[in-house]
């Protein structure tokens, strides 16, 4: 199950890494975006860290 969630967060930090290059930079969202992206990054750290 563990390299399952690890594969879940990979593509969603990819995702969202590619959402952050296409949106405007003045976007609404992109702080939303921004933080879920670092939520992720800190998720995958969390997950092998141990």
């Amino acid at each position: 199950m563990k390299i399952l969630r690890f594969i879940h967060v990979t593509f969603a930090q990819a995702f969202y890494g590619w959402a952050l290059r296409e949106i405007d930079p003045m976007h609404p969202d992109l702080p939303k975006l921004v933080m879920k992206r670092q939520q992720l990054a800190d998720e995958a750290r969390r997950m092998f860290a141990a």
